[in-house]
């Protein structure tokens, strides 16, 4: 017999239940478990928030932390050119590409002097965040380039920046752990459960001067990588 596994979309999660968008959409996370004969859950956070928005799993269920090969374990250098922050990842809002520039611009105006940065991949927002670069102006230290393998990002700078305003368990956060690289990140989804709950590596979801404080830090203080 072949067992069926399923796996909820961590995006359906962030939907909220009250509207209609989002009570069509738990329905349906709810309806596949009568076409699985388990749940798996990527992070404690998806079976927290399945269960308060969808309800008590009806079968069996795990959680099984995602992860990467062991080929990504390989550490990525930084290159001779490599700039300071690095934000990967959709060019979307609920992502946090335009906290990520105001976050960049705090930090400059912090520790006084002017740093540089990449904000790479697609998505239906590339546009504004252009201007917004362009406004702040950052346009020469701050550059954009289209989605290309993390692993490749992670060698053209020094710190990843995950700025998300919501998220299940990202693969991005793990990969750059991985490959060596020290993370800022939003205390949203999973991230605690990578980071450690009490890291100071995470900043509050959403706001560019906390991150920027962090930023400020990591720039500063010889220290805070270990």
């Amino acid at each position: 017999p072949v067992t069926r596994l399923y796996s909820p979309h961590g995006g359906s999660l962030h939907f909220d239940p009250g509207r209609l968008s989002g009570k069509i959409v738990t329905r349906l996370e709810r309806l596949q478990e009568h076409f699985t004969d388990a749940l798996v859950f990527v992070c404690d956070y998806e079976r927290r928030t399945y269960q308060d928005k969808i309800g008590a799993p009806r079968v069996p269920f795990r959680v099984i932390l995602n992860g990467v090969r062991d080929s990504e374990f390989e550490l990525v250098a930084p290159g001779t050119d490599a700039v300071d922050f690095l934000y990967i990842g959709m060019l979307r809002d609920l992502k946090g590409p335009d906290v990520f520039i105001d976050a960049f611009a705090r930090t400059e105006r912090l520790i006084g002097r002017p740093l540089s940065g990449l904000v790479v991949g697609d998505g239906p927002d590339h546009d504004r965040y252009v201007t917004l670069i362009a406004e702040r102006g950052l346009s020469r230290r701050l550059r954009m380039l289209p989605a290309m393998p993390a692993r490749e990002a992670f060698a053209m700078a020094d710190i990843v920046v995950v700025p998300s305003r919501a998220e299940a368990m990202p693969y991005i956060v793990i990969e750059a752990l991985a490959a060596g690289k020290p993370v800022i990140a939003s205390r949203v989804g999973g991230i605690p459960e990578i980071l450690g709950s009490d890291s100071e590596a995470l900043a509050v979801p959403g706001d560019a001067t906390d991150l920027s404080r962090i930023m400020a830090d990591a720039m500063s203080d010889g220290a805070w990588r270990d």
